[in-house]
């Protein structure tokens, strides 16, 4: 049993994640990258910022993937509640928009990192296997 505040880091696959963003297209080809690369199951999926705080209460997952624009609550939002809630979820905020100063406000809000959506495959991968040491897809 894991001490009082100590996250324990799922050692096997697949990772459980919840995939929100209010763009249906986009949360297929979240959804279907995912499938594709092996490793991951998605449990549950939102289309908005609540819904997905909401799932998660439920399903338990290991990954929230949030879209940095969404509806209820956005993903800077969302993120602090799961973070309150969940401190052992991994967090990862992803977005269209740019900006210097982008991650530091994700991390600051919960959020583990911050990808843009142009390098979501790659970078997903990457820091997945930084929050995930014993991931090997």
């Amino acid at each position: 049993m894991p001490l009082p505040g100590v996250c324990m880091v799922p050692t096997a696959v697949p990772i459980r994640v919840l995939i929100a963003d209010d763009s249906p297209t986009a949360l297929r080809s979240v959804c279907d990258y995912l499938t594709f690369a092996g490793g991951f199951e998605v449990v549950c999926t939102a289309s908005d910022g609540l819904n997905a705080v909401q799932l998660a209460s439920h399903h338990r997952p290991d990954l929230a993937l949030l879209d940095f624009r969404m509806p209820r609550l956005n993903g800077l939002q969302a993120a602090r509640e799961l973070r309150r809630s969940f401190p052992c979820l991994r967090v990862i905020i992803y977005s269209e928009i740019h900006g210097p100063t982008l991650e530091e406000e994700c991390r600051g809000h919960g959020a583990d990192c911050f990808i843009t959506k142009s390098r979501l495959p790659d970078d997903l991968l990457f820091e997945v296997r930084r929050l995930f040491p014993s991931f090997t897809h």
